[in-house]
């Protein structure tokens, strides 16, 4: 008899294990559902707060249109980020940044030629930055339509060779991330280009309001870093039209050619939507592009970077 209680509570207590083992289980199948489902809540209400910051931006630039000023520069409303602001469930913020000031990799060619103005800024800029100078022929190899290298270029042969191989773009590049594919451009060399640099349409043309020191240096020769410190303003510069600074170069001595693929003005701008929810930040940009007489449109748009 007792040794039938023996086992009778063995398996009482094996039965009791089992029991919280399995209610155990459901709570954390449970626990897991909610989890999941208030994550992608929060993504989903992440998600509206960067459409309603990106609404946000398009109404400042849009009103920065409607006032009539069509000279565009770090001094203007848009220029302004949004602080963190508490909303339900975290803090939102945001900003708005110009992509006509850097040096667009699109406009080193033009048809089947090499758009010489543009070459000899890019090679200034890789002199300032101390880079390789035949860096700019091999971009200008991966953004051209033919397979016939310049000297110190690169196209298909040079890029078979490569574990993995590849072939050059040959092609406008749609985002300047692509540089890295480019022959000599590792990955210190591009976070020495990336903030000096884009790719936009060839249309789009550099803006000296927003240019950076770098950038300014490269538009003339012999440009000395006091002089383009100048005419940066310590960010603040603030130009009417082209001539005005083609004007204080050239009495600066400097020779700044006829001022070609330069503006006052800017088409392009990125908006940058940061949200925190539960402590958790949430990156999303748009590319907003703003043409006169035409409506505002996002062109594009991306989560985590740009």
């Amino acid at each position: 008899m007792r040794r039938h209680r023996g086992v009778a509570l063995i398996i009482a207590l094996l039965l009791v294990a089992i029991g919280t083992l399995v209610v155990a289980a459901m709570i954390d199948d449970g626990e897991m559902a909610m989890a999941r489902t208030r994550n992608l809540l929060r993504e989903q209400q992440a998600y509206s707060y960067a459409r309603g910051l990106e609404a946000y931006a398009i109404e400042v630039l849009r009103r920065d249109q409607a006032d009539g000023d069509p000279v565009d520069s770090r001094q203007d409303v848009w220029a302004n980020a949004l602080p963190p602001t508490d909303v339900p469930g975290g803090k939102i913020a945001g900003r708005l940044s110009d992509m006509n000031g850097c040096l667009n990799v699109n406009r080193l060619v033009q048809g089947s030629d090499v758009n010489a103005v543009e070459r000899q800024r890019w090679d200034r800029l890789l002199q300032i930055l101390k880079l390789d100078i035949g860096l700019t022929e091999a971009i200008i190899d991966w953004v051209d339509s033919d397979s016939t290298p310049l000297p110190r270029g690169a196209e298909d042969l040079s890029y078979l060779l490569l574990t993995p191989p590849y072939r050059a773009g040959n092609q406008p590049m749609r985002h300047v991330s692509e540089l890295r594919l480019v022959r000599g451009i590792d990955a210190e060399v591009f976070a020495a280009l990336e903030p000096h640099v884009c790719a936009a349409p060839a249309d789009s043309a550099l803006n000296v309001n927003t240019a950076s020191l770098q950038v300014l240096m490269s538009l003339a020769p012999e440009m000395s870093e006091v002089v383009a410190r100048r005419l940066y303003n310590e960010g603040r510069a603030r130009y009417d039209s082209v001539d005005m600074l083609l004007s204080q170069l050239r009495e600066a001595g400097l020779d700044p050619g006829d001022g070609s693929g330069l503006s006052v003005a800017s088409s392009r701008f990125l908006a940058e939507s940061v949200i925190d929810m539960d402590g958790i930040e949430i990156a999303y940009f748009s590319v907003i592009e703003r043409k006169p007489a035409q409506p505002l449109q996002v062109v594009a748009r991306s989560r985590g970077s740009f």
